[in-house]
């Protein structure tokens, strides 16, 4: 059933509400896959400073300053600090008190910082791509000048209150820790974690 408009004003008035209702949409869309893709992009765009986290994890332990965590597939380059505190987070990764120690059989458990700032330099954000992480990934634990290697086994969310996020375990495993990713702004929960397991490999 076709409904005809005999008054030219409402038409265009109607006409006129749809259009800018259309114009909205493709907006929002555009925005959504802009905001969705920019973590691609930035791997992307940054494939030089990937590249050069790949040589700076071949030197040998005692060139790497301090103790750090290095993952190259998702631009981590981080000191670890010893001690969960909101301080500490704002400066690098933090180890978790009673987890193992690398070098020491256990589950090394190290925290950081999920923020949305992709394209600012800030210390906060130092797991912002950690969520894009792939099985098999390798990661690097420099720690009392010594080098440990692991590879990223998974890639889960659970529950901030989950007591399986900082138990400890008798293998020799790596476990990071950071806010889990979301589409609502500002793109990480406040109560859910992503967990990355990984295995010493080396």
């Amino acid at each position: 059933m076709v409904i005809k408009i005999k008054n030219k004003n409402l038409k265009i008035a109607i006409n006129l509400t749809l259009n800018i209702f259309g114009v909205i949409l493709i907006l929002l869309g555009l925005s959504l896959f802009v905001w969705i893709g920019r973590p691609y992009a930035t791997l992307y765009l940054l494939t030089g400073q990937k590249k050069a986290l790949e040589a700076k994890v071949r030197l040998p332990a005692a060139k790497i300053k301090g103790d750090r965590i290095i993952i190259p597939s998702v631009l981590v380059d981080a000191p670890i600090i010893e001690g969960f505190t909101k301080e500490n987070l704002r400066h690098g990764v933090t180890h978790i008190g009673n987890s193992a120690y690398p070098g020491r059989k256990g589950n090394i458990i190290l925290a950081g910082h999920n923020y949305s700032s992709y394209w600012i330099s800030n210390a906060q954000n130092l797991f912002s791509l950690l969520h894009l992480i792939k099985k098999g990934a390798p990661v690097y634990i420099f720690y009392n000048r010594h080098k440990y290697v692991y590879k990223a086994l998974s890639k889960t969310t659970k529950s901030r209150d989950d007591p399986k996020v900082f138990a400890p375990t008798r293998d020799n495993r790596l476990t990071l820790v950071a806010s889990a990713s979301s589409w609502s702004v500002p793109m990480v929960s406040s109560v859910s974690r992503l967990v990355v397991v990984a295995k010493r490999i080396q």
